[in-house]
């Protein structure tokens, strides 16, 4: 007979599903003023993993536009690391925290994720408009949303490209309404994403804060990329402990782990109130049913 999950089997779950939350949904502009439908270019995320550090050196952004040592009260003493080509400044204390939570959960995690975009349960959508120049554009509407469906998942365990999707009226979208798109490669900022996501039956409700999205449009409609942003540590921890049925250690366990690795925009007190986190992703050619849908219909 299997034993029940301890809390340490557990946690690793939750504060991934309570990171991978502010992706599932997205909220930009105004229920009045979408209309949500098909894009010049729409893609849909396929895989997404997140992105670790080594050695120092990390393939994250510069979220906070300084460069933090572990002497710096602005990023609360968390020395930030470096880039792929050198950049000072990179963001990404997620990183601290994923060795220890794949050694409590005795797994890695992304498989967790790409559960969800297999099952349909994470359709995250990327609409592009204005597209002059696949290569270099100065100002490209970027369109960040929900799709809804259940996608055809090939041979290689991703999904296939040019499906048709429904757009989720009922979470809207983020815009970034001039991108530009310099070399092939789209940079936007800043926007925020937010979700209500189940866990246990229970609900929570976080958002992805600052961010900032960069993905390379490759031939043939593919793309590649990544996405971060911070996260709220007190939101982590009010939705965690709303949650029934998980106990006293959980909770504790995720209140020290968001705590020591907090290094975005401190309080008055010099708290930083965000954790760095960055993923990687790929993505595919994708449609949306052609009559656009208000956001406002519920």
């Amino acid at each position: 007979m299997t034993a029940p999950p301890t809390a340490r089997d557990l946690l690793p779950r939750i504060l991934v599903a309570a990171l991978l939350a502010p992706l599932l949904c997205s909220c930009g502009a105004s229920e009045d003023e979408l209309s949500l439908g098909p894009a010049d270019e729409l893609a849909v995320l396929r895989e997404m993993v997140f992105v670790r550090e080594e050695d120092g050196v990390s393939d994250a952004f510069d979220l906070d536009g300084r460069v933090s040592t572990d002497t710096d009260a602005e990023g609360c003493y968390h020395e930030d690391v470096v880039g792929l080509d050198g950049e000072p400044g990179i963001d990404n204390t997620f990183a601290n925290v994923l060795p220890a939570l794949e050694v409590a959960g005795g797994a890695a995690l992304e498989p967790l994720i790409q559960a969800s975009i297999n099952d349909g349960r994470l359709l995250l959508m990327i609409g592009l408009d204005g597209i002059d120049d696949r290569r270099n554009d100065d100002c490209v509407r970027l369109r960040i949303s929900r799709g809804m469906g259940a996608p055809a998942v090939g041979g290689d365990g991703l999904i296939l490209p040019g499906q048709t999707f429904d757009p989720d009226p009922q979470r809207g979208e983020s815009v970034v309404e001039c991108a530009e798109l310099s070399g092939g490669v789209l940079r936007g900022s800043s926007f925020s994403l937010r979700l209500e996501l189940n866990i246990f039956d229970e609900y929570i409700d976080l958002t992805l804060l600052d961010g900032v999205l960069e993905m390379e449009l490759l031939p043939e409609r593919g793309y590649i990329g990544r996405i971060g942003g911070g996260v709220s540590i007190q939101e982590v921890k009010d939705n965690v402990a709303s949650l029934d049925g998980i106990g006293d250690e959980i909770p504790a366990m995720i209140d020290s782990i968001l705590e020591l690795n907090a290094d975005l925009v401190p309080d008055d007190w010099g708290n930083c109130t965000q954790m760095s986190v960055t993923f990687h992703f790929t993505a595919a050619s994708a449609f949306y049913f052609a009559e656009p849908v208000s956001a406002a219909a519920r």
